[in-house]
C-alpha cells in the first residue's frame, strides 16, 4: 500500500497543444523551450526548472500516482483501461514510478481526518449566478481611494 505525493515545487504538466485543422493532439511541439505536447513533470526549484517528458502511457499511469492513489491499485486501472495490451501491468506501474522517484515524488506523509459521507439538504437553484461587476461611486475615474 504505496502512496507518493509530488516533492515540493514539483508539478505534473498535463497540457497539450492542439492542431487547429485536426483537433488532435500535435507531436513534439514547442512553446517557450518547455515540450507541452506531451505531459511532463516539472521540478521549479532548479534554475533552470528540470523537467521529464511523459509518453501517453506513462502519463497515464503518473496521474494515478500523482494524485495518491495506492500503487498497489493502478495495475488494475491499467489493465481497466487498455484491457489485454498490457502484458506486465505491475512492471509498467513500477517503471514510471522508478522514473519519478525520488526526484519528483516523495511518500505521502499527511493524513486527512475522515468525515463519513452525509446525505445533504437537496434544494433547488435556478441554476445561474448573478455576476456583478461595480465600481465606487466616484466611477472610473483617474484618483480612486477607499471607501
Amino acid at each position: 500500500m504505496a502512496r507518493y505525493q509530488l516533492k515540493n515545487k514539483c508539478l505534473f504538466v498535463d497540457a497539450k497543444v492542439y492542431d487547429d485543422n485536426s483537433g488532435l493532439p500535435t507531436k513534439n511541439a514547442k512553446i517557450d523551450d518547455v515540450i507541452l505536447a506531451n505531459p511532463h513533470v516539472m521540478d521549479t526549484s532548479t534554475s533552470p526548472a528540470t523537467y521529464l517528458p511523459l509518453n501517453d502511457a506513462a502519463a497515464f499511469i503518473a496521474r494515478f500516482i500523482v494524485l495518491g492513489v495506492d500503487t498497489d491499485l493502478i495495475p488494475q486501472i491499467l489493465t481497466s483501461e487498455y484491457g489485454s495490451a498490457v502484458k506486465n501491468p505491475g512492471k509498467e506501474v513500477a517503471d514510471v514510478l522508478a522514473m519519478l522517484f525520488p526526484k519528483y515524488m516523495v511518500n505521502r506523509t499527511y493524513a486527512r481526518a475522515y468525515d463519513a459521507p452525509k446525505k445533504g439538504n437537496e434544494g433547488t437553484h435556478p441554476g445561474k449566478y448573478l455576476l456583478d461587476f461595480k465600481v465606487n461611486f466616484f466611477g472610473v475615474g483617474a484618483v480612486k481611494g477607499p471607501l
